[in-house]
């Protein structure tokens, strides 16, 4: 009997992403269970670029963060994906961010388990990094995303057919405008949020035990985190003969294509994984620009550099209309 491809597709993703991560993640929480009784109460969590450790916790903090990262990251990627996955869509995105959760899973377990090993059998924590044991856990995480590559089947995207945008009629001289909100879908509100309190939760440990400088570090982190999100769930679109603006609700950050380097405009049906590899504004290969908040219509600028600006947003063949009728009235046009 023959798997359909997308069904196979969203099983292996389940595998890589989700089930090995788990498996990674436990084999830790073993290892560090079966090293705690042998190791400081208080263990070296940093080291410089010299290898001498400048930064301590208690050696629990470390199982916390395996926990939390170890399960926590590669869940968030999971779910980030495997919405798209069920509703049939596809690409390589998708494949990658599997390949990712597991890399992700073995990195964390890996630093967490070598970093505790060394101070095994010590009664301070002064314990020099050695020289091999990060590119050693480096090259085991890329083994680990190589793996969850190769499981997974070779899906591309493909793009769906465009359709073409109605005529919306405006004469010389009229002043035509069109608005429309687009938030972001409540499966990518809730990627990002998590991803927020995972950041927030995991830096807590520096933030109290660690030495300033890593607190600092820890501290504008989470300060880049709440910026991402605040600044991603809500974007003002609007259309008129200045060209195409889109502006988050938080005032930053600001797209805009003035008319005059508008070549035409359409309907489209957009993936954000598939085709963006996520939410929010994207940039893709070949000049491709999107602010993708959700899946579903949306309307796709050309141009006339061979650039493309993708929207997603409610009523975009009115707005991709709209666009086609400013740009054949623009000077700029006319005179090619």
């Amino acid at each position: 009997m023959t798997t359909d491809p997308r069904t196979l597709a969203r099983r292996r993703f389940t595998l890589v992403a989700l089930l090995l991560p788990a498996v990674a993640t436990a084999l830790a929480v073993v290892a560090h269970l079966l090293l705690l009784p042998h190791v400081p109460g208080v263990v070296a969590t940093h080291w410089g670029w010299t290898g001498e450790p400048d930064g301590f916790a208690p050696s629990w903090t470390v199982l916390l963060v395996t926990v939390l990262l170890g399960l926590g990251l590669p869940a968030l990627l999971y779910g980030a994906g495997i919405g798209g996955l069920r509703r049939g869509d596809h690409g390589t995105s998708y494949r990658l961010l599997g390949a990712v959760a597991f890399g992700l899973a073995v990195l964390v377990a890996g630093l967490g388990v070598a970093t505790t090993g060394i101070q095994v059998g010590r009664t301070a924590p002064d314990v020099p990094l050695p020289v091999l044991l990060l590119p050693s856990v480096l090259l085991a995480a890329v083994a680990a995303g190589l793996v969850g590559w190769a499981v997974q089947p070779r899906l591309p995207w493909r793009p769906t057919p465009a359709s073409t945008a109605p005529n919306v009629p405006v004469r010389a001289g009229e002043r035509v405008v069109w608005m429309q909100g687009v938030t972001l879908a409540r499966a990518g509100a809730v990627v990002l949020w998590v991803a927020f309190a995972i950041g927030c939760v995991a830096v807590l440990p520096v933030l109290f035990f660690g030495d300033p400088v890593s607190a600092i570090i820890s501290g504008l982190v989470v300060v880049v985190l709440f910026v991402v999100v605040a600044t991603t769930l809500r974007f003002h679109v609007r259309v008129d003969a200045e060209g195409v603006t889109a502006v988050s609700a938080a005032g930053w950050p600001r797209v805009h294509v003035p008319i005059e380097d508008i070549l035409s405009a359409e309907v489209v049906e957009v993936s954000p994984f598939g085709e963006f590899g996520g939410w929010g504004i994207r940039w893709s290969g070949g000049g491709r620009q999107g602010i993708v908040l959700r899946a579903g219509d949306g309307f796709l600028v050309r141009r006339r550099d061979g650039r493309t600006l993708t929207v997603t947003v409610d009523d975009a063949a009115a707005a991709a209309g709209l666009i086609n009728t400013y740009a054949a009235l623009t000077p700029e046009r006319r005179d090619d």
